[in-house]
Order: structure tokens, then sequence, then C-alpha cells
């Protein structure tokens, strides 16, 4: 018989992972079974697994010595959270160790109700799938669902931990799932307390059937909304770490839209300039005699109707950007911020001589606002940057950034020397 491993359910206490769950035969009566099972294991508790509809019941015995107390059933609890009559968890315990337990049809699966490491226990899971007529239409419940990429199956694989199996049960889900004590009471006596067990278990059923479907009803409500957190953090994830399109892409494509742009358009000359997104806003001031008439007859032909406020010297020309694809950037891919820290660092101390200025924001924030109830440890941090100088040196310095260092805006003064100023973010794992 493997040992009964403590296994913490939070809110309730210990329960026990780890059990040999036995057959009875059904042959020399339930209770003549039992007890020679439980005798050959020097057995001190027992617990009797049934299923309304289903022929086959299967015992668990722990052994005098293991525990102190009355145990409790950790599979137990795991079918009162799960209403499938098919399924497979895989739960992290800490240190390395792993729990996995599978029931199919309505019954415990023979040794997979385990303690171990991922090693041990994934060749015991791919056993128990191969198994299956369709290992797809058997859930996975587990907190460790990279584990099941390699597996050549299309799995449904569902979040589920043992805080979630705290939250998906309730107090009498945790009686119920108690050990009874193991009797050598004569055949007999135990016939009787059979019997009054029976007729007092009819009467809790019928009494507790509504509250059992709720429960499951709730159970599967906080499953669908943890996993609906999920995936509206990770869609915010996605959003904010592509809000800043890439430096390395961005930089030299505003740079190739602006180098024909003329200076002087029928007497507006250029002087500043603006790039964000896919466009680029340029903003010419009237010299002597210049009219808005005489702009759009000279403008180049591609260019859109500028804007024409009430500023009647100046016009404000918007340009289109052709940007090269760019590849979304992916959360676990981001370089970690130490060094996102350390590149920009560097880049500000050696770009000082050349006369170019990189200033960093002196502090890093989460992407994504705090997911209640759902792990977000992983959730990656983002710092804003600025940079100015000569715009001969702008594209060389775009190309030095960090690969995960993106541009917000560049703007640009035209005078004696074209300068720059650019505001970006960088994004890195936490």
């Amino acid at each position: 018989m493997s040992a009964a491993i403590p296994v913490p359910i939070p809110g309730f206490g210990e329960a026990v992972a780890g059990l040999d769950w036995l057959e009875l035969p059904g042959l020399d009566g339930k209770s003549t079974e039992v007890k020679q099972l439980g005798r050959g294991v020097n057995a001190a508790w027992q617990f009797i697994w049934s299923a309304k509809g289903k022929d086959g019941e299967y015992v668990a015995f722990v052994s005098k010595g293991e525990v102190k107390r009355r145990p409790v059933a950790a599979a137990v609890l795991v079918r009162a959270a799960v209403s499938e009559d098919t399924y497979l968890t895989l739960i992290e315990l800490g240190k390395g160790q792993l729990w996995v337990f599978a029931v199919a049809d309505g019954m415990p699966v023979n040794r997979m109700d385990r303690v171990a490491d991922a090693i041990d226990l994934m060749g015991h899971v791919r056993d128990f799938l191969t198994s299956l007529p369709d290992p797809s239409k058997a859930p996975i419940y587990t907190d460790k669902p990279e584990l099941f990429d390699p597996l050549p199956y299309g799995l449904d694989v569902r979040p589920f931990s043992l805080e979630i199996l705290g939250h998906s049960i309730k107090k009498r889900d945790f009686s119920k799932a108690s050990f009874e004590r193991h009797s050598s009471i004569p055949v007999a006596g135990i016939l009787a307390i059979a019997l009054f067990a029976s007729l007092a278990g009819g009467y809790v059923y019928y009494q507790d059937k509504s509250d059992d479907d709720a429960r499951r009803r709730e159970a599967q409500a906080h499953r669908r909304e943890i996993a609906k957190r999920k995936a509206q953090l990770a869609n915010q994830v996605g959003t904010a770490i592509n809000a800043a399109a890439p430096a390395r892409d961005a930089v030299p494509a505003y740079v190739d839209a602006l180098r024909d742009v003329p200076t002087l358009v029928s007497g507006w000359r250029l002087s500043e300039l603006e790039c964000e997104g896919s466009r680029c806003t340029l903003t010419y001031k009237a010299q002597a005699f210049a009219t808005w008439g005489g702009y759009l007859k000279v403008k180049p032909a591609a260019w859109p109707a500028p804007s024409l406020d009430g500023d009647v010297q100046k016009v404000v020309q918007s340009i289109s950007v052709h940007l090269p694809p760019i590849a979304p950037r992916v959360a676990k891919t981001l370089t970690p911020r130490e060094k996102v820290q350390l590149e920009l660092g560097n880049l500000a101390q050696i770009s000082r001589p050349l006369g170019l200025t990189v200033t960093l924001q002196g502090g890093w924030e989460r992407v994504a606002a705090k997911a209640a109830g759902i792990d977000d440890q992983w959730v990656p941090v983002k710092t804003g940057f600025s940079a100015s100088g000569t715009a001969v040196l702008l594209k060389d310095l775009a190309m030095r950034l960090p690969a995960d260092a993106g541009v917000r805006s560049v703007s640009f003064k035209l005078g004696e020397k074209i300068t720059f100023e650019l505001k970006g973010e960088a994004y890195a794992n936490p």
C-alpha cells in the first residue's frame, strides 16, 4: 500500500493523497471483501468510493500510525469539485512534487492517485491518456499546463490548483470525504451498520441534492471566471507591450519618410516635424506674402489636405509613414529587466561625449494592473526614457537601443542644426 501524503487544502486543512484504490470484486459481499483487504495492509481507516448509477466500488485504506487524526481523501474532494465522469488532475504541491489523480467513467483509475516528481508522473499520464478512446474529451485540470505541451494530443487543459480546489468545495464536502474506521466487527454487525448507513445516506442524499447541484454550478462558474480573468490579463499585457513601435524599425522609417520633404513650399518654411505611430506631422510657418492658396497649389500631390485652422501664419501637414512588417512582442520572450536597465544606462553614458542626451525615467512599473485570484507575477514591466541631440545621430542611436525599446514619438526642430527629441518606452520581464 502506498504511503498517504498530506496535502494542504486552503481554508479547510489537510487531506491525504497517494492512495491505492482497490476494486471490490463483489463476489463475497462488500463487507467481507473490505475486511479481507484491510487486514492485509494493517488498515486503521477505510474509504469506499461508489457513484450513483455505477456498478463498481473501490476502497482505499490508511494504515495504523500513518495519521494522528481521521484522514480525509483528497481525491474525493476533487470529485466534489469536478462534474465530469472522466478527467485527470495534476497539481503542484511544492518542492518539486506533483499530485496526479485520474477518474474514468466515475471510478478512480488504478495507480493514478500518486505523488511524485514530473519525470515519474508524466509516463503514467501518457499511459492513461493513451488508454482513452478520445483524450481530447477528458478535461485536464492543472496548474502545470506546460507539462502537457509536448504530448501529441489535442487536449482540453483547464486551470486548477489547491487554491481553486479550496474555493470549489464546502464544509459538507470536506466532511463527506472523511475516512471511516476500519473494524473487524463480525459480518452481521457490519451489515447492520451498513444498513443503517444506507438509510441515513439516502435521507442525506435527497436532502443535499439541490445543494450539491448548486455547489457544482458554483465551482464551474468559478473556474470559468478564473479562465476569463487570465484571458483578459493576457490581452491587456499584449496590448501594453506593443503600444510603442520598436525603435530600431520605426526611427529608420521616419527618417526615410522625411528625407525628401521640402523645406520651402510657396513661401511657407518648414519649422517643426513630429512623428508618431504611422504618421508624421509637418508644421510650416508663413514667410512674406505666403498664402494658403499658394501652399495648396504647390504642395506634393501625394500629400493629403493640410489642416488650416485659425492661425493664418501656420500650415499643419500630415503625411503617412510606411512601417516595415513588425512582429508583435510576446511577454515570455522579453529581456529581463536588469539587462534592459544596464543597456539603457550604458547607452546614456557612451552617448554623452557625442552630444546626445539619454534620460532614464528611473523606475519600472507593471504594464497591467494586478489581477485578483490568479497568478500575475509574470506580468512584464515598463520604463520611460527620452533622448535628444543632433538629428544626424538619431538613426545610429535608435539602432543601439535595447531590442525591446519602443518609440512613442520623435520631434525635430529646424535651425542652424536640425535637432531631435525622442520619447519612448522599454519593456522587460520582471
